[in-house]
């Protein structure tokens, strides 16, 4: 009978650790790094790191302004592509495509870059017209994970892998949505966690695909909060750059 009572009582346990909902999952993930009060009091953020490309590594930053502007800029065999949205006009200097003239980007490059949520898309989700479910556990590289799938409200959906024991995101699933690989999921995967004004991190990403390694990204310095100005943003006027 005491042996009964034993594996009843692992087994519940074992129940227990799996049955977490959505919402228990990300008050853990907030809660360890650093806090939803924290993050949402983010306004700018500024990457700056190396992004590895077929045995190649460029130099880059990406700069960000809530709620919706973004610039990236890499460095390429001593040429600049800058990738920008102001908040009503994606554009670019493509040396490579189209010049070194700012030029309106073009639809599946600018869909790409407005697809990315300035802050979490966790963060007060059901707001933006998001839902969240929980959808079970996976193992991830020997990781035990718990699976949240999020809906946008534009219908796209994304799996994110929350680490069982330290409820962070190790890797995130989506399906491509335009270019040559239209239709193929890319695997994102996440690591080496660090502390930044109280927040917490990933400081290097790699995607995958068909379990080939496409793009790395590993970061140097993340500075939050400081001041950038809107021209940082702007399309720039006929003959600025």
């Amino acid at each position: 009978m005491k042996n009964v009572l034993t594996f009843v009582v692992a087994i519940w346990s074992m129940t227990t650790a799996y049955s977490q909902t959505a919402d228990e999952i990300l008050a853990k993930y907030f809660a360890n790094t650093g806090g939803a009060d924290k993050w949402k009091a983010v306004k700018t953020m500024k990457m700056e790191g190396t992004m590895a490309v077929q045995g190649f590594e460029f130099p880059g930053t990406i700069t960000s302004k809530a709620p919706n502007k973004i610039r990236v800029e890499v460095n390429i065999q001593g040429m600049k592509l800058i990738q920008a949205y102001d908040g009503k006009t994606a554009w670019w200097i493509n040396p490579f495509a189209s010049g070194d003239e700012p030029q309106p980007m073009p639809d599946e490059a600018a869909e790409q870059l407005l697809s990315q949520d300035f802050e979490s898309p966790f963060l007060d989700y059901a707001t933006k017209g998001y839902q969240v479910t929980y959808d079970g556990t996976a193992e991830v590289e020997g990781a035990l994970t718990h699976v949240l799938k999020l809906t946008k409200k534009n219908g796209e959906v994304e799996y994110h892998y929350f680490d069982a024991e330290n409820f962070v995101p190790i890797m995130s699933k989506s399906q491509i949505k335009s270019g040559p690989a239209k239709g193929q999921f890319a695997f994102t995967y996440m690591s080496d966690y660090q502390e930044v004004n109280g927040l917490m991190f990933p400081f290097f990403t790699e995607t995958k695909m068909d379990g080939q390694s496409i793009q790395k990204m590993t970061l140097k310095t993340i500075k939050v909060n400081e001041e950038y100005k809107d021209d940082l943003f702007d399309y720039p006027a006929k003959g600025k750059k």
